[in-house]
């Protein structure tokens, strides 16, 4: 069934153009923006499938994985491949899988990925093909983190999870042949929540900081919602209802909500000061457009080195539309290329 949807998918979303605006309604365009074509048909995609919202957590996940396979390429070969159990305090592991496509070099940067799924979907196997590419084209080291999900486990779980697996992978970096000195964090979504908030914390409880952070349409403050959850809220795949589903999932308690581990865009300015070096990509058509755009203007105002990418026709989750999507796998060379760019012009 799977291989007759990607067939399906792949036929469809190669139509010129063209022929999509006239099948599938004309061209979307919001102040002056226009929604790529191939993104348009995603949105029209998903009008027919159950909202995540209405259905319970187990059932949600599964049809998030089962999306992605659709949307995304399939996996690519890497050379090295190897799950690990994190051991924790606490009666339970944090499973990382850990990618090296290049092992022959050795000491290489290691970038720690945090997946998205609003911290109550998601896992490292939906993001396996993603990290895989990373791996290869970034040429670095990937430890995908699977942190604890929520709503069994709320804040602040996942956070706690992915500290540990930070600190767990300095440690243990040379073993992994990596750098313990060219450790970044990244993640889509609530992962790129997640990898700022350990940078935050990092810097907090006086932990070496990672040297680079990226951060992929990313999450930056549960505590309310900002003007382009209005505008986008409703017909761009990802809805405020879901978000609020989300939000309410992983912090239940308000007051959770105002925590600037939580809420990163709430950081006042000099606290900011010392994060690392930081991409941020935003999608045009995304409810999380204004809280991505208005942290990095936080960031560089703190004096933090900023890359803002804004790839105006996309949608959010285009890092597992690549399948499908083009102007995706365009975004992604971009993110892919600040990586290399970032540590070819540093020595460790």
């Amino acid at each position: 069934m799977l291989g007759i949807k990607r067939s399906i998918a792949q036929f469809v979303f190669a139509l010129p153009e063209n022929w999509i605006h006239t099948l599938f309604g004309g061209v979307t365009v919001h102040n002056g923006e226009a929604l790529n074509p191939q993104s348009q048909l995603a949105c029209n995609f998903a009008r027919i499938l159950p909202k995540l919202e209405t259905l319970n957590p187990i059932k949600a996940r599964k049809l998030f994985a089962d999306n992605i396979r659709v949307f995304d390429e399939e996996p690519i070969s890497v050379s090295h491949i190897e799950d690990k159990l994190i051991p924790t305090t606490a009666s339970y592991f944090i499973p990382v899988r850990v990618y090296n496509a290049h092992p022959q070099k050795g000491n290489l940067p290691i970038v720690v990925y945090f997946h998205g799924g609003g911290l109550t979907i998601g896992s490292i196997e939906t993001h396996d093909a993603l990290c895989r590419r990373i791996a290869y084209y970034a040429k670095v080291i990937v430890a995908s983190v699977d942190y604890r999900l929520a709503p069994e486990n709320p804040y602040p779980a996942a956070i706690d999870d992915c500290f540990r697996a930070y600190q767990y992978i300095r440690n243990s970096a040379y073993l992994m042949g990596g750098s313990p000195n060219a450790i970044a964090v990244a993640g889509d979504s609530a992962g790129g929540l997640l990898a700022t908030a350990i940078c935050l914390r990092a810097k907090k409880e006086k932990v070496t900081l990672p040297v680079f952070q990226a951060l992929l349409y990313p999450m930056t403050d549960v505590s309310k919602e900002s003007g382009s959850y209005e505008e986008f809220g409703e017909k761009f795949i990802l809805t405020k209802n879901t978000m609020r589903w989300f939000i309410q999932n992983f912090a239940p308690n308000g007051n959770d909500r105002l925590n600037i581990f939580n809420s990163p865009l709430l950081t006042d300015t000099k606290d900011l000061k010392g994060m690392p070096p930081t991409y941020i990509a935003t999608a045009g058509f995304d409810p999380l457009r204004d809280e991505g755009e208005a942290y990095a203007t936080s960031l560089a105002s703190a004096g933090v080195k900023v890359q803002h990418r804004h790839f105006s026709g996309l949608l959010h989750g285009y890092l597992q539309m690549t399948g499908l999507i083009p102007a995706a796998k365009l975004a992604e060379n971009d993110f892919h290329s600040a990586i290399v760019s970032f540590f070819e012009t540093r020595k460790f």
